[in-house]
């Protein structure tokens, strides 16, 4: 289940689905656009969680 975030009244939407179109339950904003979340963890889906030892190499091949 995915979560998203209105930002014209700050409340939650929840739905099954992270494609098509997405309206705001309470206000009807398009929420299309906006990133989604896990309901249950709050993360944001599309990050990518970098173990510290793989940042600690990219920032030492800058610096060389």
């Amino acid at each position: 289940m995915y979560k998203k975030i209105c930002t014209r009244c700050t409340r939650a939407s929840f739905s099954s689905s992270e494609t098509g179109h997405w309206l705001c339950p309470s206000c009807g904003k398009d929420l299309s656009d906006h990133p989604f979340y896990d309901s249950k963890t709050f993360r944001n889906i599309n990050d990518k969680v970098l173990p510290i030892k793989k940042k600690l190499e990219a920032y030492r091949k800058d610096f060389r």
